[in-house]
């Protein structure tokens, strides 16, 4: 049997090492539950229910019964709109921007596109360098952009940034913030998009 542990407090800061000096890599949110993969000290090493992999401190977690059913997530899990999508983007406006930040305290532009997509029932993997590889997603010309599809971004041969599209050239994604911006207004990040990614078969799933 799995061990299991469930999350205590509203938000649990995951880290990449056993340490708070270490890099915050992802976030897990109140009575979300995680699978225990190993200890060290007043550590634990956990995988979520999108895989990712980090190290949580006990302060954040409660013990839990191995028979326990994994629900993963209390997030809402019914598949919505794309209007949904939107919205539930639009809601976090001003969230201010966190390295690894997946929660109302703060997002990292992945982390916001995996919380929104999951509040529409849609499962995605934690980072863009992931995400832009996910089954049904498909790469389209950008003149045939449609609302709700991805726009994926590249620097140094790397991804390293992800935005929803929101329609009259206008993205919302976390940087600096949660916003909404033209993205013919931002020069500098359009000359680093590499990829639009259309959505659609995702709520067709």
């Amino acid at each position: 049997m799995k061990n299991l542990c469930i999350v205590k407090t509203n938000v649990a800061n995951l880290y990449k090492k056993p340490s708070f000096t270490s890099e915050l890599v992802t976030q897990a949110i109140l009575k979300e539950k995680l699978i225990i993969l190993e200890k060290s000290g007043n550590w634990y090493k956990i995988e979520q229910w999108d895989k990712y992999q980090s190290w949580v401190h006990e302060f954040y977690i409660d013990s839990l019964d191995s028979k326990s059913n994994i629900s993963w997530t209390e997030l809402p899990i019914r598949k919505k709109t794309v209007d949904d999508l939107i919205t539930f983007a639009k809601s976090f406006i001003g969230i201010p921007y966190l390295w690894g930040g997946k929660s109302s305290y703060g997002f990292d532009c992945s982390g916001f596109v995996q919380t929104v997509f999951k509040m529409c029932g849609i499962n995605m993997p934690r980072d863009a360098s992931e995400q832009i590889l996910r089954k049904n997603l498909f790469e389209i010309d950008f003149k045939n952009i449609n609302i709700g599809d991805l726009l994926f971004f590249k620097e140094q041969n790397n991804i390293n940034h992800v935005a929803i599209y929101i329609g009259n050239n206008q993205i919302i994604h976390s940087s600096g913030s949660v916003k909404i911006e033209k993205l013919d207004v931002n020069k500098q990040l359009y000359e680093k998009l590499f990829k639009t990614m259309s959505i659609e078969s995702l709520f067709n799933e």
